[in-house]
């Protein structure tokens, strides 16, 4: 198991479901991150990225009628770690298909074990 201390991480949550945005704020909370959002489209959370340090993101893919992939190449351009957390994990492209997809609905410790994974040091 891969053990990381969340505390003051600051983790970008980009999901456009209020209920489920405001579930992963609370375990987010819980675990010690500092929330940066949640974000409910792609230009809220390219807008966010733009004005804030990011440690790590959870993102959902289909955010209303647009898909978070442009969120997704940014923060891999950044170098930024991320996590789709999705209900339609056959929807990510091969450019992402290396990045972990966590399935709804999600299992509060699968989804930190894989939070865990993406931001361990190098």
């Amino acid at each position: 198991m891969v053990t990381l201390d969340f505390a003051d991480r600051k983790v970008l949550i980009v999901e456009d479901d209020i209920f489920i945005a405001l579930d992963l704020e609370r375990v987010m909370e819980d675990a010690g991150c500092r929330v940066i959002g949640p974000a409910s489209s792609v230009e809220r959370a390219l807008a966010k990225i733009t004005d804030n340090h990011i440690d790590a993101a959870l993102l959902d893919v289909n955010l209303g009628p647009e898909l978070v992939f442009p969120v997704a190449d940014r923060l891999s351009a950044e170098g930024v770690p991320f996590i789709f957390v999705t209900g339609e994990p056959r929807t990510v492209p091969e450019r992402h298909w290396t990045r972990p997809v966590i399935s709804k609905p999600y299992q509060v410790p699968a989804l930190l074990e894989a939070l865990a994974a993406v931001m361990r040091p190098n």
